[in-house]
């Protein structure tokens, strides 16, 4: 490996929260403009229970999402339960799914893209269908918060398919080794 080029590639936690409530806003527009043309108009009804359980599913998809870039870890990079960590880094406010063994950036790519449709396209569609916003505001901000993947999809796919990825062990970063 000491004689491969390694690129540390790291993203700005200022500008992607910059760009993440730029996308929620634009989405919470344009899915409010969606509900209002299935339904009629938009009603926004904030009540303590309702807010309870709002937190207690974006907390949930937020684990859920978490899990599956773990699973894609797994069975997309091939990297074994056991060298696979998750958590929390309070300090800089982001959840985070960490491989403790390099994966190609092909693998990486698709990890990275792998919760964007479940737990972010999919509540927008599914509150859409249901003509329920509350799910469809739950998706928005789940959507939002796949920014951080996307930017470092982005970034990763400026490198060879087959180029090796280090994770960062908590921080929304990693190393690649061409």
């Amino acid at each position: 490996m000491d004689k491969r080029k390694e690129t540390t590639v790291t993203v700005s936690m200022g500008k992607l929260n910059f760009y993440s409530c730029c996308i929620a806003f634009a989405l919470a527009i344009g899915v409010s403009f969606l509900h209002s043309l299935l339904s009629g108009g938009v009603q926004i009804e904030i009540t303590l229970p309702t807010l309870f359980l709002f937190i207690i599913a974006m907390l949930v998809l937020v684990c859920i999402h978490e899990a599956i870039h773990l699973i894609g870890f797994r069975y997309i990079g091939g990297v074994p339960w056991s060298e696979l960590k998750w958590g929390v880094n309070w300090k800089l406010g982001v959840a985070y799914a960490h491989s403790k063994q390099m994966i190609t950036v092909k693998q990486m790519k698709k990890v990275l893209m792998l919760p964007f449709l479940p737990t972010g396209i999919l509540p927008i569609v599914i509150g859409l269908a249901t003509n329920v916003q509350s799910i469809s505001f739950l998706g928005i901000l789940l959507t939002a918060g796949c920014i951080g993947d996307i930017a470092l999809y982005q970034k990763v796919s400026k490198f060879p398919d087959d180029a090796q990825v280090k994770d960062h062990p908590s921080k929304p970063q990693f190393t690649v080794y061409e």
